[in-house]
Parts: structure tokens; C-alpha cells; sequence
């Protein structure tokens, strides 16, 4: 059977558009022909739609989910012309109580002289309940097909929010782990300093499975402390400014963990030396924040799925259709994203 909403409108609709029909007919039969039957005539008329409508309703039902056919061409073509015949038919037997209603009686009417007549007839009532009919499926099925991508769009987004935690988590707690150990061989203050940032950047990032875009406050608050984490490793070698407005950070808004993974991305795919330091600046310009970096790649890199771009872009297509913007020269390396607000209609969730 069709789906319990689309039958209750097909239902609904074919009552109320043989009403219509009732309606249109009274009105043309009473301006040309003030008589007996006039009023009856255009019931019958009503009705007539009405049956039509409601087998023609069964018939599509029939059609496309009880009919073994796996194609949708063909399932509609029988559809048409089995609902036609039924329609010839029905007209057929009902042609001598038309003609006993009718208006304007034929004294010379027979069934066979009216045929031509009558297969006319059942080609536009056949015609107007396909139209009808039509019309509300395809408004079901494109509000089903809309429904349908907004939940793969939830569903994309939700994997490549795993797939993101997916790629921070094991390769980064791996080298995490392997820093603090030296650490604390070294220099146990510095140890203690790598772990209780370690511990925030853990608890932050594993709080909320189902969070899919984080406020600015927090995204720079993760960030922190996976950047006081590279700067204990690091020392002077990299050097990371953030320079985004109180306004901007209050009220703003990034998909979760983009700022840290562009950060990652950085340290990971670039020399990070005290002969030559990596230096990252976060800035907003024109509504945009801005990640750039100068420009020492490395000729290996470890641990890179080359995903953390495509993952970002992807998402960014999900809350907005502002694109992320990559550019590459001799000497910077910059990625721009779009700040996204609450009252612009995204979705936190």
C-alpha cells in the first residue's frame, strides 16, 4: 500500500476537486439550461469524477507496490491506460443514467450512436484525475526526496565528524603519549604542563559525540591547549598568534575541531626548527578567519591520510554554501572559512 500520508491526500483531494467539478458543471449547466435537472446533473457528473478518482487511486497503489515491474515508465504507462479502460467502462454503464439526467434529454440518443461521445468523455475525466493525481505524488515524492537528502546530509556530516575524530585520535595520542614519556625523563614540570593539557584537549574533544559545530570561545579554547602542547614540544621553533574579535569569538561559530585540525595540518605537513620557525596566524578578515602559515614543507609526512582538507570542505558544504578557500603560493600556505551564525539558520545540531 502507498504511504499512509499520500493516500489520506490522494483521498482528501479527489473529494474536494470533485466538489470543484460539481460545482463548475452547476454553474455552466445553470446559466445555459434553467431546468428540472439541473442540479442532478452536475452531482452526477461529481460523482462520476469522484469514482473515478478513488479506483484510479487503487490502481496507483496497485501499481507501485504490488506490481513485480521494477520500472517506473512502465509501472505508469499500465497505470494510464488500465485506469482509461476502467474509465470507458465505467462510463459505458453509467451512459443511460446520464442521459436520463441530462439536462437537455437527446430524443434520438443510443448507445452505440454515442460512442465517439463517450470514449471523449472518459479521456478527460481520465485526464483530469491523472492531472490531479499527479500533481500531489510528485509534491510527495519531492518533499520525501528533500527530507530524504537532509538526512543524508545529518548522516554525512555525523561520519565525518567520526571520521575526523577517527584521524585525531589514535595517530595524535600515539606521538601525545610518546612526548610525554620524554617529557617526563627530562623535565618533570614540563611533563606535568604536556599532560594536564593533554587531559583538557582529551576531555573537550571526547565531551559531546553528537556536537557538530562548536562556538568560536571553544574551538580557540581546544585549540589552546592542543597549542600550549606543540609549543612544550616545540619551544621556539613554532610560534601560533590568534587574533580574532571578543564579538567574533561570543558569537560566531566553526564546524568542531576545524581550527585545531588546519593547526595540525601545519605542523604536520612543514619543518618546525629554531632555524627556521613555523609561524601561524588565525585572523579574521571580512567575515572570513583566516589560517596561514609560512611555507617549509616537509619532505615525508608521517601519519597523513590526506583527508583533513576534503573532510572540512565537505562539512562546510553541509551548514553553508560559502566555500573554503585554499590558496598556495611560494611562500604562504592560507585556508579561509566563512564564520557561520546562529541567526542565519544553521543547525547545531
Amino acid at each position: 500500500m502507498a504511504n499512509h500520508l499520500l493516500r489520506k491526500k490522494l483521498f482528501r483531494y479527489t473529494f474536494l476537486n470533485s466538489i470543484f467539478i460539481t460545482a463548475f458543471v452547476y454553474i455552466f449547466v445553470f446559466i445555459f439550461n434553467r431546468q428540472q435537472h439541473a442540479f442532478i446533473y452536475p452531482l452526477f457528473v461529481g460523482c462520476r469524477f469522484l469514482i473515478q478518482g478513488l479506483i484510479n487511486i487503487y490502481i496507483y497503489e496497485w501499481m507501485f507496490h504490488g506490481m513485480p515491474i521494477s520500472n517506473n515508465k512502465q509501472k505508469n504507462a499500465l497505470r494510464y491506460i488500465i485506469g482509461y479502460v476502467i474509465c470507458v467502462i465505467f462510463f459505458f454503464t453509467t451512459a443511460h443514467l446520464e442521459h436520463i439526467v441530462s439536462p437537455v434529454p437527446d430524443q434520438h440518443w443510443s448507445l452505440i450512436g454515442n460512442i465517439p461521445s463517450m470514449l471523449w468523455q472518459a479521456a478527460m475525466n481520465h485526464g483530469l484525475v491523472v492531472i490531479f493525481q499527479n500533481l500531489l505524488i510528485l509534491e510527495y515524492e519531492r518533499s520525501n526526496t528533500e527530507l530524504e537528502n537532509s538526512r543524508l546530509r545529518a548522516a554525512n556530516l555525523e561520519s565525518a565528524n567520526l571520521l575526523l575524530k577517527q584521524q585525531i585520535h589514535p595517530h595524535f595520542l600515539f606521538n601525545a603519549l610518546s612526548m610525554m614519556k620524554s617529557l617526563y625523563r627530562e623535565d618533570v614540570e614540563a611533563g606535568e604542563a604536556y599532560l594536564s593539557h593533554l587531559v583538557n584537549f582529551m576531555r573537550a574533544s571526547l565531551a559531546d559525540h553528537q556536537e557538530k559545530i562548536a562556538r568560536l570561545t571553544d574551538e580557540i579554547r581546544l585549540c589552546n591547549d592542543y597549542i600550549e602542547m606543540q609549543r612544550i614540544r616545540f619551544e621556539d621553533a613554532l610560534i601560533i598568534t590568534i587574533d580574532l574579535p571578543e564579538q567574533v569569538l561570543q558569537n560566531g561559530y566553526v564546524p568542531s575541531f576545524s581550527l585545531q585540525s588546519l593547526i595540525e595540518n601545519a605542523i604536520k605537513h612543514n619543518e618546525v626548527t629554531e632555524a627556521s620557525p613555523l609561524k601561524i596566524r588565525i585572523f579574521l578578515d571580512a567575515g572570513r578567519i583566516i589560517i596561514q602559515n609560512n611555507l617549509q614543507l616537509r619532505r615525508l609526512v608521517d601519519g597523513s591520510s590526506g583527508k583533513g582538507l576534503v573532510n572540512l570542505i565537505e562539512r562546510y558544504r553541509i551548514f553553508s554554501s560559502d566555500e573554503v578557500i585554499i590558496h598556495q603560493d611560494s611562500e604562504h600556505f592560507t585556508v579561509s572559512i566563512k564564520v557561520l551564525y546562529n541567526d542565519a539558520g544553521m543547525n547545531k545540531n
